[in-house]
C-alpha cells in the first residue's frame, strides 16, 4: 500500500511517466511502424499531363456531332465532355497520367520507374478519328520527371522522353525521396500496331524491399481514383478511317479524312482543307 501510494503521488507531481504520456507514445510508436510497414509512397493526381489530342472510336459516327458544342467544364460522359471521350473514346497513339508521389518511409525511398501488367491487344481501332479542342497548360511550375513505355515491347522498359516527345534511352536514373518529398511524375504510354488496354505499377525500392504500387488511370472529380486500367490505340492501317473531327473553337467539326496529314511519328494533323 505505501509504494502504491508513493507512485501515484509521484506520478501526480510529474516525477515518474503519467499513463497518458505512455499511452500517447505507445500510439505514437504504433503510427510510426504502420507507416514503415505500408507503401513508401503515397500517390495523388499531377497536373502537368494534359490528355492525348486524339481519339478514336471503332464507330463511323457520321455527322453525328457534327457543329456541336464541346463542353470542359461538365462530367457528363452523356454530352461531349471529357468524361464523354473518357469512357467512349480510346486514346490514339498515346495514353498517359500525371501523379504526384509523396515518400511516406523514413528513410529515403527511390522511384525505379513503371511495370506494366494485363496486357491485352487487338487491332487498332479504324471507326473515326476526333481532335479535342485545346486546353491550355498549367503554365510555368517545378518540371516533372517524365517516363515513357512501348506497351507492345515483348520486354517494356521504362525510357525516357526525347525531343520529338517519343520513348529515347532507357531511364537511367532513379529519383530520390526523403521522407515528406513530393515530386510529380508524367508517365505516358505508346502503342504502334495495335490498341491495348492494361494496367501499370510505379516501381519503388525502399529498405531494400521492392513494391509495386498500382497507378490510376483516370480520377474522379475530388481526386479520387476512377479506374486502373488504361487504353490506347495505333493508327489504322493505312490511316484509312471512315470520318474525323476537328474543333473550330468549341465546336466539332466533321471533315474529310483525306485531309487529315501524319507526321513522321504517325501523328496526325489536320492540314485545314
Amino acid at each position: 500500500m505505501i509504494v502504491t501510494t508513493g507512485a501515484f503521488i509521484a506520478s501526480s507531481l510529474g516525477l515518474i511517466p503519467s499513463f497518458e504520456t505512455n499511452e500517447r507514445e505507445r500510439e505514437e510508436k504504433d503510427a510510426k511502424e504502420a507507416v514503415a510497414a505500408g507503401s513508401p509512397v503515397t500517390i495523388s493526381a499531377g497536373g502537368s499531363y494534359y490528355g492525348p489530342g486524339w481519339w478514336a472510336s471503332a464507330e463511323n459516327h457520321g455527322a453525328r456531332y457534327n457543329n456541336t458544342a464541346f463542353d470542359w467544364e461538365s462530367f457528363d460522359p452523356n454530352r461531349l465532355t471529357w468524361a464523354w471521350l473518357e469512357k467512349n473514346w480510346t486514346p490514339l497513339n498515346s495514353t498517359g497520367v500525371g501523379i504526384n508521389v509523396l515518400s511516406e518511409h523514413e528513410k529515403t525511398t527511390l522511384v525505379q520507374g513503371v511495370q506494366i501488367s494485363k496486357l491485352k491487344c487487338s487491332e487498332p481501332l479504324s471507326g473515326t478519328i476526333l481532335q479535342n479542342p485545346g486546353i491550355g497548360d498549367g503554365g510555368e511550375g517545378v518540371v516533372p520527371v517524365d517516363m515513357a513505355l512501348n506497351v507492345e515491347a515483348a520486354r517494356p522498359v521504362t525510357r525516357e522522353l526525347d525531343k520529338n516527345g517519343q520513348p529515347g534511352e532507357p531511364l537511367k536514373t532513379q529519383i530520390a525521396l526523403d521522407q515528406g518529398d513530393q515530386r510529380e511524375f508524367v508517365v505516358q504510354f505508346f502503342t504502334r500496331t495495335k490498341s491495348c488496354t492494361f494496367q501499370a505499377h510505379l516501381v519503388v525500392s525502399s529498405e531494400g524491399k521492392k513494391y509495386l504500387v498500382r497507378i490510376p488511370a483516370t480520377w474522379k472529380s475530388g481526386g479520387k481514383p476512377d479506374s486502373y486500367t488504361f487504353r490506347a490505340t495505333a493508327p489504322s492501317p493505312g490511316h484509312a478511317y471512315k470520318t474525323a473531327y476537328v474543333p473550330t473553337g468549341n465546336l466539332m467539326e466533321q471533315v474529310a479524312p483525306e485531309s487529315i496529314e501524319w507526321t513522321r511519328q504517325n501523328t496526325p494533323v489536320h492540314s485545314g482543307s
